[in-house]
């Protein structure tokens, strides 16, 4: 197994003596970072022209982001859409639509200035009402948007430029909160959403460097080039900056098959693969034409536990289940030999948040403890509603040897297995399944890992003491004082089984040597608008 090097302790050293002169923790969330992959220095080099064909798993259940946590719409879609903050190649928060922000001294007042001239790709200028309004939705959709509207008394629009937020307490979270996310708050123009309602926006406008150009269900998406792009001054700087606008156009085609996908890549159907597995890329490794390269983790695999049903609602067979599981059999089988690390800590040893908290409760491989917790849990054999996908390859042999785990101590698994746009609709509704499989992305921050945001994420992990716990990561900014609050949590996580967190899974990207430009810090979504196409 690879061994990725983590120098936490260093890296909480560092952020301590920054806060002390007065550096902001964010600026320092992630020291020892993937800084020397970023493209912190890239210049303007590319080739202008071209259009970049991506083959992705299948098709996303939506391209509105405010609607959906699924990692292939973001994927697609924040080259059309962009946030008020953003991470740059070491993770720390910058602005991005967002001029600057201010904090009043008794932290309740929160200040942020637009960036004036930034048009929409409809030709309207974006101003306060539509960051408002974006706001105001994303936060009824969002658990954690909505933890933002709990501190929240009133937002102002002081002027087109200006929004104010009255805080009817401190948030040290704040800027993390509206920064770049899977599911983040994307800034749409006030009409879209007035014309949606209450339901999915059906006009796909951004500010981002490509606008939405045509869908064909099962077939593409196409997004172009939008030629008034205002695109910062200076360099690009991971997730912002200056962001480059090389290509015509992005294709994005869904193809389910992961033989398929490589198949056309080899034959220069497509440049880009959204997914591949460890087996897949050793078959490519030294092709002619093909670059393989494999990163640091950017999703850690789990398997989700219903706690809205009383099979999983019960802490005992929650339990049983963390307890019959031999997680290096099962990340063996999904990701391959030398593509996972086994590591409890739900933050990546790449961050100054990881911890072992709970490591006695992780990979615990013990059927007997299994079996008598399921006795003690009176478990009648009721089968375990478990969904899950084959358009992830991963996820589909992460459920079938955890379906045999668990049925080697004496459960029932019914394992059903759909699309993946299936699957992500599905686990909304609580009533349909157990137990399902999916992997949790890389963030920079704890306030803004969607599982952790108690009684609202699919699963419903809801006590108490986790709802107190994530108060305190969001109110408090004093480093130290968050931390201590996220090591009884991650804990937390471990005693009540919030669900299971399996390993860490080593990303592998395959692509034509043609894709230039492509930086592999992939963690939040990989990053298209810098790249340009190299002429055959």
């Amino acid at each position: 197994m690879p061994k990725m090097q983590a120098s936490v302790l260093d890296r909480r050293e560092v952020l301590k003596r920054g806060s002390a002169l007065g550096i902001g923790a964010a600026s320092l969330a992630a020291l020892g970072g993937p800084a020397a992959m970023a493209a912190r220095g890239q210049s303007e080099e590319g080739v202008r022209g071209g259009s970049l064909s991506v083959a992705v798993i299948g098709e996303p259940p939506t391209l509105d982001i405010h609607q959906s946590g699924a990692t292939i719409v973001a994927f697609i879609m924040w080259n059309v859409y962009e946030t008020l903050f953003t991470f740059d190649s070491e993770f720390g928060v910058i602005p991005m639509l967002a001029e600057s922000h201010d904090v009043s001294e008794d932290g309740l007042t929160q200040t942020i200035h637009l960036r004036q001239g930034v048009p929409f790709h409809n030709g309207e200028e974006m101003k306060s009402a539509d960051v408002i309004a974006s706001i105001q939705r994303w936060s009824g959709l969002t658990g954690l948007g909505g933890s933002l509207m709990e501190a929240t008394d009133e937002i102002v629009a002081v002027d087109d430029y200006t929004i104010e937020f009255k805080m009817n307490q401190p948030y040290g979270a704040f800027v993390q909160s509206m920064a770049l996310n899977i599911q983040g708050l994307a800034i749409y123009p006030q009409s879209v959403l007035d014309a949606a309602g209450d339901g999915q926006v059906t006009e796909f406008i951004g500010t981002g460097p490509y606008k939405f150009a045509e869908r064909q269900a099962d077939r593409f998406i196409r997004l172009e080039r939008f030629e008034e792009y205002a695109a910062l001054d200076g360099e690009a700087d991971g997730y912002g900056g200056h962001k480059y606008q090389y290509l015509d156009e992005i294709t994005f085609v869904p193809v389910p098959d992961e033989a398929a996908r490589i198949a056309g890549l080899q034959a220069g159907d497509y440049h880009y693969l959204e997914s591949i597995t460890a087996d897949q890329a050793a078959g490519l490794e030294g092709t002619s034409g093909m670059t393989v390269d494999v990163v640091p983790p950017n999703a850690w695999s789990t398997f989700v536990l219903n706690w809205k049903q009383p099979l999983m609602g019960e802490l005992k067979i929650r339990q049983a289940v963390q307890a019959a599981l031999d997680h290096e059999a099962i990340m063996l089988a999904a990701q391959g030999d030398g593509f996972y690390r086994l590591d409890p800590g739900v933050m990546f040893q790449e961050t100054v948040w990881h911890t072992s908290a709970g490591e006695e409760l992780y990979n615990q491989n013990d059927p007997e403890k299994a079996k008598q917790l399921m006795e003690e849990a009176g478990y009648d054999g009721t089968p375990i509603r478990w969904i899950t996908t084959q358009e992830y390859a991963n996820h589909y042999n992460l459920s079938m040897v955890g379906k045999q785990q668990l049925e080697e101590v004496g459960f029932t698994v019914d394992l059903q297995v759909y699309d993946w746009a299936t699957v992500v609709d599905m686990v909304k509704d609580p009533e349909v399944w157990d137990i399902y499989t999916t992997g949790i992305n890389f963030r920079s921050d704890p306030v803004m890992i969607a599982p952790f945001q108690p009684c609202e994420w699919n699963g419903w992990w809801c006590s108490d003491a986790a709802i107190e716990l994530m108060d305190t990561l969001k109110r408090e900014s004093d480093f130290d004082t968050r931390y201590d609050a996220w090591e009884q949590l991650q804990q937390l996580f471990y005693d009540e089984v919030g669900l299971i967190k399996l390993g860490d899974q080593l990303s592998v990207n395959a692509r034509s040597s043609r894709v230039q430009g492509f930086v592999p810090q992939i963690q939040l979504s990989p990053i298209l608008w810098n790249v340009w196409l190299e002429e055959e």
